[in-house]
């Protein structure tokens, strides 16, 4: 069992322990040296996904840049463009708008050694093979591990047959070394309280063990039979069992056999209420909450109320799996398999995933209309922890002709909660809008204008071509006037254009409007109220005069005081520090980046320290730091790169970003200028790493530079009072030790000191 939800794709943690399989391992580990893709396959049940987890546990030293875990259960329908999208976001890539996602796959890791566990890849294996051809044809140094039921074909592919565990003989002496009676024991000593192996049991134990095959999964569910019986009525028992549901089924091998009997037995225990809930269970994708089970499951023959005590029943059965705080729920992938097809036979299939599409959709709706403020990080959480639900609506609303404004509905809803923004999958919010608008009819319709609108700003922020952004604006201007009432959204998208890609005031004038009249449509709309608050605020502190910028950035940080919306405060931190670097102190400024950037880690923000680390630069270059000036200003180049948000290609961003890079230019030419700008991100978390654990070393150190240094003076200083040589100070800091030496002549007389020794003593007196 593992915990589930990990971020970026490592290895999920293990909520017990691995037991057995140390030659299946050894053999692992070494084909892993020389194969490029091993596919790990068998029997529903037989341990698959454990093993891969467990061998990626194992190797992941072994690769530089680490082991991605793509879990392709929740990806079910085959989309390739989805499923590329998933394996991104478990890989930790933000999407491109300028390249398809598996060439955004690819390039990424092109010249990296990575491990890509792909598991569950059986209802995929065309689209899986195509990824995996196109991953393994570009990146020498990456390894695919695959867990299927269907080998992938593709070249180079090892296909590594995962057998139940060994049993003992019938007549076997006792002997705990067999690799099943080692999971049995581990699983009851913990679940089955005073249980012990004894050679009393042990003929019962082998009993158990061979009529379950050897298959983990069967022997944790015969383990969960020993909580209420004894193992030698359990051994009676599975007799039984096996005997009756396996005499009359010849199409399947030996150990699919014994799985399907022992699933279809602990379906037999469980009561009708837990058979009819473990059924419904199976609509759901990557998981439930108990209010979605009770909203989705219910009905019939069992009322609401009745569903969480027929969940309770299926986690003590082991049949439902809980998250570490109970908060979520999900089925393993064989026993959601069972469930599906009990449902299908049911009857009410097609009734109780209506349920589920009327669930997410609704709560696409109940979290577009829910923001206050201080809750925007639990909703946009809950978004987060749902997407395959949300994704499997979607795709069902916008495919159904019947359905088709719905899932227009739910694509603007999803949009406006700003998840993808948050989650860097901007791209994605753009694949939706645009098959839910390929499948409405063209009509001026407030909807369909304002998805046309949400379409035109999310390509503005990625840096699709201006041109093609200009004549949405322009279309979406004439449909706003056939439609006849007020639409903020197209007010919204024309003002953001007009200040972001053209550099006009004129723009802001029509933010403001957009800001009105997003608050007149009432409290379903104040996130996107919010939203707009935020680009007028960004616009005037760019682009106002002092008097402007500064009550536009103080009423702004007060809103988002008042509100605690944690996102807005990062941004009004934002406003604050352009008005400090544009008139007043660019030292102040740099304070105020630094503390809305650890905002924006801590609420795993993917958008905003894009713009706080291009700020960075521009305040460093008024502070006289040319060398962190070029280096915030080179990651923030290659944090566009990686994500294609292209904030640099923004005119007021440019305009500033240009103005920085020439004065940072002039004072330390361009070979040094360059050799600080190229400075590597290939993530955002490495991007905030790179900043604020270099901002923020372990010592105790003086809260504010010494009097009368530059900054560029005052970070020498701080690293030759961590005993750093000149070379060494020079190589931190990506210049020159002449220039060290040039600063600390500097430093010396402007201290009034004569020597290292006395500004090391000064500076350990200020920290102490």
């Amino acid at each position: 069992m593992t915990e589930r939800g990990q971020e970026s794709g490592g290895v999920p943690r293990a909520l017990s322990s691995f037991v057995g399989r140390k030659d299946l391992l050894a053999e692992l580990r070494r084909k892993l040296g020389v194969s490029p893709l091993i596919t790990l396959t068998g029997v529903g049940g037989c341990g698959k996904t454990r093993l891969a987890l467990e061998l990626a546990a194992q190797v992941q030293r072994a690769y530089d840049d680490g082991v991605r875990v793509v879990e392709l259960a929740p990806a079910r329908g085959g989309d390739p463009e989805l499923l590329a999208q998933v394996v991104l976001s478990a890989v930790g890539v933000p999407d491109q708008a300028t390249t398809t996602p598996l060439d955004t796959l690819v390039d990424y890791l092109r010249s990296r050694r990575v491990l890509l566990v792909l598991d569950n890849c059986e209802h995929l294996v065309e689209p899986v093979a195509r990824l995996v051809r196109a991953v393994l044809g570009a990146a020498p140094g990456v390894r695919v591990l695959a867990t299927s039921r269907a080998r992938l074909r593709v070249p180079g592919e090892v296909l590594v047959m995962v057998p139940p565990l060994d049993v003992p003989a019938e007549d076997a002496p006792f002997s705990p070394a067999h690799e099943s009676v080692a999971l049995l024991v581990d699983r009851a000593e913990a679940g089955v309280p005073g249980w012990r192996l004894t050679p009393e049991n042990w003929p019962d134990v082998v009993r158990v063990l061979r009529r379950v095959a050897g298959i983990p999964l069967a022997i944790e569910q015969a383990v969960v039979r020993m909580r209420s019986m004894p193992v030698s009525l359990l051994a009676d028992r599975l007799d039984d069992v096996m005997r009756v549901l396996t005499a009359n089924d010849t199409t399947r091998v030996p150990h699919h056999q014994t799985m399907a009997a022992m699933i279809d037995w602990s379906h037999a225990q469980c009561t009708p209420a837990e058979r009819l809930l473990w059924a419904r269970l199976s609509v759901f994708e990557g998981g439930f909450s108990l209010p979605a089970a009770e909203a989705v499951c219910a009905g019939g023959e069992l009322g609401r109320d009745a569903v969480a005590d027929a969940l309770a029943g299926l986690l003590d059965k082991s049949i439902a799996l809980p998250s570490a705080d109970r908060s979520r729920y999900h089925l393993l992938e064989p026993l959601r398999q069972h469930g599906a097809a009990r449902l299908g036979a049911s009857g009410e299939e097609a009734e109780v995933r209506a349920r589920h599409r009327e669930f997410f959709r609704a709560e696409a709706a109940r979290l577009a209309g829910g923001f206050v403020g201080h809750n925007e990080a639990a909703l946009l959480e809950a978004v987060d922890l749902d997407m395959a639900n949300h994704r499997v609506v979607l795709a069902d609303l916008i495919g159904t002709p019947a359905t088709t404004y719905d899932g227009l509905q739910m694509s603007v809803d999803l949009a406006r909660t700003r998840w993808y923004t948050y989650a860097g999958r901007l791209p994605e919010e753009r694949l939706w809008l645009g098959r839910a608008l390929a499948a409405t009819p063209e009509t001026p319709d407030p909807l369909r204008v304002s998805a046309m609108a949400l379409d035109a700003w999310i390509a503005l922020c990625l840096g699709v071509q201006r041109a093609q952004v200009a004549r949405r604006v322009d279309e979406l201007t004439g449909l706003a006037d056939r439609v006849g009432v007020p639409l903020p959204p197209v007010t919204f998208v024309r003002g953001a254009y007009t200040v972001l890609a053209l550099g006009d005031l004129e723009g802001v004038e029509l933010l403001r409007q957009a800001h009105e009249g997003f608050g007149a449509m009432g409290a379903h709309f104040a996130v996107d109220h919010h939203l707009a608050h935020i680009l007028h605020t960004v616009s005037l502190v760019l682009l106002g005069d002092r008097e402007q910028a500064e009550q536009a950035a103080e009423e702004f940080f007060a809103e988002c005081e008042r509100l605690r919306a944690q996102w807005g405060l990062s941004w009004a931190h934002w406003c604050r520090s352009v008005v400090q670097t544009r008139w007043g102190s660019p030292d102040r400024a740099l304070d105020v980046l630094l503390e809305g950037l650890r905002l924006q880690r801590a609420i795993r923000d993917k958008w905003g320290p894009l713009w706080t680390i291009e700020a960075l630069g521009w305040a460093h270059a008024k502070a006289g730091d040319a060398a962190a000036a070029a280096r915030m200003l080179g990651l923030a180049h290659n944090l566009h790169r990686v994500t294609g948000v292209r904030v640099d290609g923004l005119v007021p961003f440019a305009r500033f970003s240009e103005q920085a890079a020439a004065r940072a230019r002039a004072l330390l030419g361009d070979q040094e200028y360059e050799r600080a700008y190229a400075c590597p991100a290939e993530s955002v978390e490495q991007a905030l790493a790179s900043v604020l654990d270099t901002a923020e070393p372990d010592r105790p150190q003086p809260t504010r530079r010494l009097a009368g240094l530059t900054q560029a003076e005052w970070n020498v200083a701080r690293l030759v009072g961590d005993g750093l040589s000149n070379p060494e100070v020079a190589d931190r800091l990506v210049i020159s030790p002449a220039t060290v030496h040039t600063h600390l002549t500097r430093i010396y007389r402007k201290l009034d000191i004569a020597n290292r020794h006395q500004l090391i003593t000064l500076l350990a007196s200020l920290a102490d």
